[in-house]
């Protein structure tokens, strides 16, 4: 029998476990060659990603792509999967391969009557609307590498999952204020989400335009999954500060915005009650077991301010 329990959250109080200890699972991805000529090799992590599911009560653990880890084993561990943001192939990368099996799964969990959230960020936004259509690709150039934008909200914005909790002086904030940062030079348009019948998995909670005035959807959530998707990047509004990535947005509305994503995502993780078998085996796969890299000092000027690197078939 199909899932229902996620479309019904949007008027209804579903009851599942009560996991005050969630922990996500966040995929790694290759490094760029931007980084190759500093020794920096593997796939990656950004800390920003961690730092975000950290404040708001979870903990993390990479899925570390070029491994050797038992990912259909490790996805019964965790309770939630975050696809970051990136610049890999949508069907041609580890990190796509490793997220449609995760993504996979999840989905049959939550069939099951197993809660397991998923979200997607940029890249993963990206990815999610991919793997959701078959593998077809769906995407439009675009020029949207840069810019900070508030939503341009759609009939289901108030009504959505994901903005039920939001009070109306942060739903003013987010359709008003330059609070979403936006690093993508490929968008999902609403003409390509009406060709491909989207509309039967998604719901559009929002959409924006780009440096051309080209309209792009940049907030999902599925009908009957707790699966969203984000064109923008919340966790930078914390946590990253490139001087060379100046329109990242840092104010005081950018960063309640990115917490209350986080607050719900992670509230969305503590319904599953996927457990480690052992406090010695969830210590083997904790994020603490690596050291970030500080990639945002000047000699380097990456992107991102510090990153976690895993050897390939570590």
């Amino acid at each position: 029998m199909k899932y229902i329990c996620g479309a019904l959250l949007a008027s209804l109080s579903c009851v599942f476990g009560n996991n005050d200890r969630p922990i996500i699972g966040i995929l790694s991805q290759e490094v760029s060659s931007t980084l190759n000529e500093f020794n920096i090799t593997g796939t990656y992590i950004a800390s920003s990603y961690v730092k975000w599911v950290e404040a708001a009560g979870a903990r993390a653990v990479p899925i570390i792509v070029n491994s050797n880890q038992d990912f259909e084993q490790l996805f019964e561990y965790i309770n939630g999967l975050l696809i970051p943001g990136g610049a890999v192939s949508l069907d041609q990368s580890p990190y796509s391969r490793v997220g449609n099996m995760m993504l996979e799964k999840a989905m049959k969990s939550n069939d099951a009557g197993e809660y397991f959230p998923v979200w997607g960020t940029c890249l993963g936004f990206e990815l999610l609307a991919f793997l959701t259509n078959n593998e077809v690709p769906n995407l439009k150039r675009c020029e949207a590498n840069g810019i900070g934008l508030p939503l341009n909200p759609t009939e289901d914005f108030v009504n959505s999952r994901v903005l039920k909790e939001a009070d109306s002086e942060m739903l003013v904030t987010l359709s008003t204020e330059d609070v979403t940062s936006n690093f993508h030079h490929w968008c999902l348009t609403m003409q390509n989400f009406t060709k491909y019948d989207m509309g039967e998995f998604w719901n559009v909670i929002s959409t924006n335009e780009d440096m051309n005035g080209m309209e792009f959807i940049s907030m999902i959530e599925a009908k009957d999954y707790p699966v969203y998707g984000v064109q923008f990047h919340p966790e930078k509004n914390n946590y990253e500060w490139a001087p060379k990535l100046p329109s990242i947005p840092h104010s005081r509305g950018a960063v309640k915005i990115s917490n209350y994503f986080a607050d719900f995502f992670v509230e969305e993780s503590r319904k599953s009650t996927h457990q480690f078998p052992s406090r010695k085996v969830e210590e083997e796969y904790l994020i603490y077991n690596w050291n970030p890299i500080y990639t945002g000092q000047e000699n380097i000027n990456y992107g991102f301010q510090t990153i976690y690197v895993f050897p390939n078939n570590v």
